[in-house]
């Protein structure tokens, strides 16, 4: 009998902790200003994991002109989930990928590398521009270039072998 209580207790108190997130999400994204429909806000509300990422989605895909105010809010709120956010977002507004990985980057910026690279796969033709706005935002981690902050581009295969352009090294053996 303890037991039970106790599964239940801590089954309960893990389910909460993702309603918890998910009302941290909805609440950051209203934060915004962005009028949500009533369909809008409980989809956010509900949503947990990669459905979270396609409820941050159709948020954007609905007001494209405020789509870096509503993904830089719902990477604060979900920090965990951002490449997951950015990719579904920059699918649902190409057009305003660069000023999404702006924003992103600007909310959680540990997760520089893992955003730039699920926008660049999200949508490739503007790899260029997400490149240019991921610098600009300070995507590249400490001992890393540029060049090598992102592993997918419109022209070349998500894996490189182990080359990983860039070519050379800043580490001497002295």
């Amino acid at each position: 009998m303890r037991k039970t209580l106790t599964t239940l207790t801590l089954a309960m108190a893990l389910a909460s902790g993702h309603a918890l997130a998910d009302q941290a999400t909805l609440a950051a994204i209203q934060a915004t200003g962005v009028q949500l429909t009533e369909a809008q806000a409980q989809t956010l509300a509900a949503a947990q994991g990669d459905a979270l990422a396609q409820a941050v989605a159709a948020v954007v895909a609905a007001n494209p002109e405020a789509a870096a105010s509503i993904v830089a809010a719902a990477v604060a709120a979900a920090p965990s989930q951002a490449a997951s956010i950015v990719s579904a977002a920059v699918s649902a507004a190409p057009a305003q990928a660069a000023a999404i990985v702006t924003a992103a980057i600007s909310a959680a910026p540990t997760q520089s590398v893992a955003i730039t690279n699920a926008a660049v796969a999200a949508a490739p033709a503007q790899a260029a521009a997400i490149n240019a706005a991921a610098s600009t935002a300070g995507a590249a981690p400490a001992g890393a270039t540029a060049g090598s902050t992102t592993t997918v581009s419109a022209n070349s295969p998500a894996s490189s072998g182990g080359s990983g352009g860039g070519g050379s090294s800043s580490a001497s053996p002295n």
